[in-house]
Parts: C-alpha cells; structure tokens; sequence
C-alpha cells in the first residue's frame, strides 16, 4: 500500500505488523469497491484506493488454473441442487466475478432472448450489503446463457418459489437470484465454504472461488474461442489477465503435437 511518512522528519514509518500480500490485495480491493459506492452515492468524489501501491503477485507462487478433468470433478459433485451447488455451477458455466453473481437479480435475467446483464455487485462487510457497481467499466456488459444456464436458472426460480411460499411474510423479497431461503444476501464466504468441502482430499485444494471464474476461461480457450471474445465475456479491459490460462492451453497443443509425432513413429 501507500508509504505513510512521520510529518515530522519525513522518513517512512516502519509498520507495527506486517500482512502477507494476498491480505492486503484483498483488502484493498474490498476498500475499493466500498470507495465506489461512496462514489456513486456522491458521498465522495474521489477513491483513495487508485493512488495506492498494492504489492505485487509473487510469480513464483502462481497456482495453475484448473485442468478440464479437475473442472468436471466440480461440476459432478455439484450435480444435485442447492443454492450453493447452483452457485459454483453458474461461477463456471459463466465466468462472473462472485460479487456479480451475488448481486444479479431477474430483471437481469431475459430467458426469452437468453440474455444476462451484468451491471453491479455486492459486498458485504460487517454485516452491511454494499451494491454497487461491477469493478471497471468493461466489466458492465451483457451475455449470453448456454442451455445449462438457462436449466440450472428454472431450477433456482423453482426453489426460491417454493420458499416464498412457505415462508410467506418471513421472506424478504429482494428479487435476487442466488439468496438465502429467506430471500437475503448470500455471503460470499458461504460458497467458499461449500468449495472447501468439494476441494478436501484432490489435487486442486489451493483454489479459491475465483478460479472457478478462470475455469470459465480455460473451458472457452479449450474450445478455440478468440482471446478478445473471452476477455470480452469475463469483463477484463486486459487481454493479459487471462494470460495464465492461455499458457495452460498451449502446454495442451504441444502435448497434442507430442502425440501426434509419436503415432507417426
């Protein structure tokens, strides 16, 4: 972050305690989102988060995106419904952001056209749901659901109306898909905890829930659909971002070269 400076002899302050990197990355970007609603309420003007040094990723401790094989390990133990199955499911059929997902709500949704505006996000710190927009303004875009989406959405829209009526005045509408059975905000921590269970004992323990938005990325790549076009899809004004997981997808042709120069021994 920032270098802060004792006013007096403007040397730097040595910190009292030190955070490992990723802390304070997610910490600043959780600040930042904050500051964007500030924003947006006209609370501030400006967010103090831009002008913040955050440390950079280490290369050396970069973790491999998910295989293919290790994606349908998910999508298999995923298969019978919940919200949170539903959840991870949609991560990886669609590529949001968590935050995205957690914040869309059905007049998002156009199953006629099979369409899904993404326009916003949530964030839920000390307990207070924070709406605001997604994280950059390429990130505001609309796609398009596959017949899975399209299936996994009727499934939800079924159970959620079903816990309207059942629950009746307990239940607070607030037109979200992906909610609590009582119509409230999911926290994020909730589908990290169920990836946690999925995850013990394989050989993809080390990801979080934002792998599965690369996942989305290595399943489109696969498929040879243009890096601009999936850069487009995922929301990155960088094509660069998703370096990582084009890398994975050019160790799988010359492996496919590999194979083919050994059958033609």
């Amino acid at each position: 972050m920032a270098i802060i400076r004792d006013p007096k002899t403007g040397k730097a302050l040595v910190p009292r305690k030190y955070y490992k990197d990723e802390y304070v990355r997610v910490i600043h970007s959780t600040l930042s989102r904050v500051f964007n609603v500030a924003i947006q309420q006209g609370w501030i003007k400006d967010n103090p988060c831009k002008n913040a040094v955050r440390p950079k990723k280490n290369q050396s401790n970069k973790k491999p995106p998910l295989q293919v094989e290790q994606i349908k390990d998910i999508i298999k133990k995923t298969s019978d419904f919940s919200v949170t199955n539903a959840v991870i499911q949609f991560q990886i059929y669609t590529g949001l952001r968590i935050g995205e997902t957690l914040a869309l709500t059905w007049d998002d949704i156009n199953f006629g056209k099979r369409t899904i505006k993404v326009n916003k996000s949530v964030t839920i710190l000390n307990k207070e749901v924070l709406v605001g927009p997604p994280k950059t303004q390429n990130s505001i875009r609309t796609i398009y659901m596959s017949e899975t989406i399209f299936n996994l959405l009727k499934l939800v829209k079924k159970d959620q109306s079903r816990n309207k009526s059942e629950l009746k005045n307990v239940y607070v509408d607030n037109n979200l898909i992906f909610c609590m059975p009582t119509g409230e905000y999911i926290n994020r921590r909730n589908i990290s905890s169920r990836l946690n269970t999925i995850k013990k004992g394989t050989d993809y323990e080390y990801i979080s829930v934002h792998f599965l938005r690369h996942a989305n990325a290595t399943l489109l790549l696969m498929n040879e659909v243009d890096l601009k076009i999936v850069s487009a899809h995922l929301g990155h004004s960088d094509i660069s971002i998703i370096a990582d997981v084009l890398q994975e997808k050019q160790k799988y042709i010359s492996q496919l070269i590999d194979l083919q120069f050994e059958d033609d021994k």
